[in-house]
């Protein structure tokens, strides 16, 4: 849970976890695909309303997020 004051501060990252599971992918491979950069990885407050948005409607998904985040210097996903 995040406060207005951490959603309003840039230099608080918050936390963003997938509760995707092996049982939720096709097979091992599938699954490795889709957690390739983690299951977890850490996001700026301007960035959470990206990450919901789009992982709502499909439009991108946690692996690409993730992905963003794991090339990130600090590993935190930046809003666009």
């Amino acid at each position: 849970m995040a406060d207005r004051t951490t959603m309003q501060a840039e230099s608080h990252a918050l936390l963003a976890v997938t509760t995707l599971t092996r049982k939720d992918c096709l097979d091992d491979e599938d699954y490795e695909q889709l957690t390739e950069f983690g299951r977890e990885f850490r996001t700026v407050p301007a960035g959470v309303h990206d990450v919901h948005s789009n992982l709502d409607i499909g439009n991108l998904g946690f692996e690409e997020y993730a992905g963003w985040a794991h090339d990130d210097p600090e590993r935190i996903y930046r809003s666009f």
